[in-house]
């Protein structure tokens, strides 16, 4: 797993924004069975998951409410509450990702983001809400995951040993290959860092300035006509 995913950075900025003097504080005076009048955000960490349903949903609406407010400190608070909760969402969806739980954590952050936002707040289970909307996003991700990879699995091999197997060796058929207008520059570059030198494609693709999709796409439609030039060679040979 990369040292640094989304989830790992919230609990971070979390974990900062708590400790700083002058931490976000949310008024909860007329909240039943808060602690205080006004809770930071270090003490809601603390308090919320052993408050009732009743209690965490009222919180939870308040939080929610400063933050489309345009209080983005709200963002992070209320996410980075949310933070347990995602980790178990996650946790049957990571199995074999690899450096790409990145992407299954920024998807489900994401999501998580963007229900905070529409969601209704009147009905119950706020948090649970906000939750279901994350674990779907998240599964969603892993479907089109493991459904590319499946497809990859057959193309990859063909298109590898296209390039590896030439005679003239695999840069040179790279090289050939932009100069003739079979692959882009960026395709080339692809195709070498994460086949020839074996890196992670979401890192690469980082590096290219890609979305992971984006990059994915770039390679595979390469592949395609990378395979079908070299098959062509040998086919006139």
């Amino acid at each position: 797993m990369p040292c640094s995913t989304p989830f790992s950075v919230l609990r971070r900025s979390f974990e900062l924004l708590a400790r700083e003097p002058g931490d976000p504080v949310l008024d909860v005076a007329d909240v039943p069975g808060a602690p205080q009048q006004t809770v930071g955000a270090a003490e809601l960490g603390r308090w919320l998951p052993h408050a009732s349903s009743e209690t965490a949903d009222e919180v939870w609406r308040r939080m929610i409410t400063r933050m489309r407010g345009g209080d983005a400190a709200w963002t992070v608070v209320a996410a980075g509450l949310a933070l347990p909760g995602l980790y178990g969402a996650r946790r049957p969806l990571r199995h074999g990702l690899g450096d790409e739980v990145a992407d299954l954590e920024a998807e489900m952050l994401t999501a998580l983001v963007a229900q905070m936002r529409a969601m209704a707040l009147e009905p119950a289970a706020v948090c649970g809400r906000l939750l279901y909307a994350a674990r779907k996003a998240g599964m969603r991700y892993r479907y089109a995951l493991d459904r590319s990879r499946r497809r990859e699995r057959h193309r990859e091999p063909t298109a590898t040993e296209a390039v590896a197997a030439s005679a003239r060796g695999p840069v040179t058929v790279l090289a050939e290959a932009i100069k003739g207008g079979v692959v882009s520059a960026l395709e080339a570059e692809l195709i070498a860092r994460t086949y020839l030198e074996g890196r992670p494609l979401n890192r690469v693709a980082q590096e290219l300035g890609l979305s992971y999709i984006t990059a994915r796409r770039h390679r595979r439609d390469a592949q395609a006509r990378l395979v079908r030039a070299v098959a062509g060679e040998k086919a006139a040979a």
